[in-house]
């Protein structure tokens, strides 16, 4: 009796679970993406001003990260 009472208010407890759970739907007009537009990483308001300099810095520290480099 005592274990039809505990599987009794373990399905209550998950049905109440359940009812809370809001809808996980991302809202975007017919048309129209809803993934968000990708910045470039150089330009206005970014730590770099153009894109040689971006690619200088990316490439120092691809060398950086070189083991080969590095240790010879």
């Amino acid at each position: 009796m005592k274990i039809a009472q505990f599987l009794l208010a373990g399905a209550c407890a998950a049905l109440i679970v359940g009812c809370g759970e809001k809808p996980q739907v991302a809202l975007n007009k017919p048309g129209q993406s809803a993934a968000k537009a990708d910045d470039k990483p150089f330009g206005p308001g970014t730590a770099y001003a153009d894109r040689a300099t971006w690619e200088r810095t990316l490439r120092a520290r691809a060398d950086n990260q070189n083991e080969y480099k590095r240790v010879n």
